[in-house]
């Protein structure tokens, strides 16, 4: 069978104690043709010691694997580092403390379509002690009000990544500013209703004021004026009723 290269792209920085179930993960796929691509930040811990660990494995299973190690000007720069190094015609990427479903790439496959480009599914989040918190499913219909669409399950064809850039000047919010930009350039997304990818809590998505922030500037500069106030109605009523709940 003539199967589509699948490339994924894992980016790093001092993650020696949650990369290794990241690597298992995209290993355990059960689709058999995928290229694995980390880029890492310089990393002065063992997080390079575990990459190069893996090379006979993927070699084994018939994966390609590809690594870099070099310094960065943030998360959005390895992202547009990664994507200049993949040959696959669809793009996953899945950070270094996340983890793919066994299936996951089969489940994206599986749903391919002519009329689509960008590819999603539902997330388990677990805490920092790996408990299972639950499940958050995607909801493409809203991403024009919040980030409604989980990150770590996204599958992009390879071409529209091509004809846009993660802005290197977000920290938190350049996955939403950048499916944003896929909408309003008329890609389609389509959610595959399957559980795609774990999450685990933590790091610097945790700032939810910086979050807040850099997510209301992604808003003003992708959405029209409707949208754009709805979505700040949105997170005013959100604001409320945590406060009311005391959180």
């Amino acid at each position: 069978m003539n199967l589509p290269l699948v490339s994924i792209i894992t980016i790093s920085f001092n993650s020696e104690k949650t990369i290794e179930r990241t690597i298992k993960s995209v290993l355990d796929q059960t689709y058999q043709n995928i290229e694995y691509v980390i880029v890492d930040g310089l990393s002065n811990d063992k997080t390079l010691d575990i990459v190069t660990s893996y090379e006979d494995k993927f070699i084994k299973k018939g994966f390609k694997l590809k690594y870099i190690s070099e310094s960065d000007q943030g998360i959005s720069d390895a992202f547009n580092k990664g994507i200049k190094l993949v040959s696959g015609d669809l793009v996953g990427i899945i950070n270094s403390d996340d983890w793919f479903e066994k299936n996951a790439v089969d489940m994206i496959i599986k749903n391919l379509d002519d009329k689509c480009d960008i590819y999603c599914g539902d997330l388990k989040l677990y805490d920092v002690n790996l408990e299972y918190i639950g499940t958050r499913k995607s909801r493409t219909y809203l991403l024009p009000i919040g980030m409604y669409v989980m990150h770590p399950t996204v599958f992009v064809k390879k071409h529209v990544y091509l004809e846009t850039k993660f802005d290197i000047d977000l920290k938190i919010a350049m996955d939403y500013d950048l499916l944003l930009k896929f909408r309003k350039r008329g890609f389609k997304i389509k959610n595959t209703n399957e559980i795609i990818s774990n999450m685990r809590l933590g790091g610097i998505s945790c700032d939810i004021n910086k979050m807040r922030y850099e997510e209301k500037i992604v808003m003003k500069r992708n959405l029209t004026l409707p949208f754009y106030f709805l979505a700040r109605i949105k997170f005013y009523a959100e604001q409320i009723i945590l406060k009311g709940i005391g959180r």
